[in-house]
């Protein structure tokens, strides 16, 4: 371990990256040089709807344990959080592993020893069960395992770190709960979901259209009618990558708004049926406390208008020159006429509407503009 100096830095370090998420990867970094690790990585449990954080050594291991599969049934996680009744507590391999194991046991011998890893220390940062969030620093057979006075001297900072995790994450459910108050002051009705789907929060529209063709089951936004419960299964599936589930990879593209038919009552007219949005939850994906990954917008098209620049800001990440145009053409102008009222040059329109394009899942004029006449409900 460095100094009792550079251990007070690096609690400073974690503080400051809790404000600043893209700051994780320089701390994990910084944190396995600390206490004298090759690496240093934070992984969820297995019920956390949080991603996972490594440092640059570790990226090949991470690759490789994701794609393999090892990950998902981490026999460190699995045994670890029951042997840590302390949530103050270092955990190391010997601890959980037999030396045989250490040797023999498929994630050890397959995987772990496998990128030129052997050793390990833990903590929780967030202690909650199968919903915590870990910290690990991981050893090459050449650095040796922890030591009885490593392990103490790490204990003493571990309430630190924790205090830095619970900062974390309420900093990142208050960027995630302005969202929904943007919604609310543009007039609309928006959910939140973890990255397995689930309903984390909704504002108060949203509340309000429950029980009009679609309801919160389990957790799950559920359309009762049951061709738009498959597209709208689609439509979450395709917003999170295409692969529902909390480590999932990139991005896919951006289905079609799904058509909700409200029930009808006897005798009644059919009213029109709600359009429900998806997007991923902008600035989500480089802050790993960030359980929102995705937002879903209903919207009631008898109340629809060419929505507002905001939202489209907000739901798609659009620049405000590409929102003006956006709207514009929502209005119904063409790109000459969009080009003409907003003093830009045509070539400049066609680039920015390409932008557009690219942000909202859209390939032509003709699509945007059903796309906005859906998602219309501005302030």
């Amino acid at each position: 371990m460095e100094s009792e100096d550079a251990v007070s830095g690096l609690i400073d370090r974690f503080y400051e990256a809790a404000l600043h998420p893209e700051l994780w990867r320089e701390t994990l970094e910084a944190c396995a040089r600390v206490f004298g690790a090759e690496g240093a990585l934070m992984l969820p449990g297995p019920d956390a709807p949080l991603e996972l954080a490594c440092s640059p050594f570790l990226d090949a291991a991470i690759a490789d344990g994701l794609g393999r599969g090892w990950l998902a049934h981490n026999p460190r996680v699995l045994r670890g959080i029951p042997a840590m009744r302390d949530p103050a507590r270092v955990l190391t391999e010997q601890h959980i592993f037999s030396p045989r194991e250490l040797d023999h046991l498929p994630f050890n011998a397959e995987y772990v020893n496998a990128h030129g890893l052997r050793h390990f220390a833990g903590c929780y940062l967030v202690p909650a069960g199968g919903r915590s969030l870990m910290l690990s620093l991981e050893r090459a057979p050449r650095s040796g395992a922890f030591t009885p006075a490593e392990v103490e001297a790490m204990e003493r900072v571990v309430p630190h770190l924790q205090r830095a995790g619970r900062l974390a994450l309420r900093i990142a459910e208050a960027r995630a709960g302005s969202t929904l108050e943007a919604f609310d002051l543009l007039r609309c009705a928006g959910l939140l979901l973890d990255g397995a789907g689930a309903v984390l929060r909704m504002n108060g529209r949203a509340a309000a259209l429950m029980g009009a063709g679609l309801t919160v089951l389990q957790g799950a936004l559920i359309a009762q009618h049951g061709p738009s419960n498959a597209a709208l299964g689609r439509l979450i599936g395709s917003v999170l990558g295409g692969a529902v589930g909390p480590r999932r990879g990139s991005l896919g593209p951006v289905c079609r708004p799904v058509a909700v038919p409200r029930p009808v009552a006897p005798g009644a007219l059919p009213a029109a049926p709600l359009l429900v949005h998806a997007a991923p939850l902008p600035g989500a994906a480089g802050d790993l406390f960030q359980q929102a990954r995705a937002v879903l917008l209903i919207v009631d098209p008898a109340e629809a208008h060419p929505p507002a620049e905001g939202l489209l800001r907000e739901l798609y990440g659009l620049t405000a020159a590409e929102g003006r145009l956006a709207r514009m053409l929502g209005d119904g102008r063409d790109l000459g006429e969009a080009a003409v009222a907003l003093g830009v040059a045509v070539s400049t329109a066609r680039t920015q509407l390409k932008a557009v394009f690219a942000k909202t899942g859209t390939r032509r004029q003709a699509q945007l503009a059903v796309l906005l006449a859906g998602l219309g409900r501005g302030p």
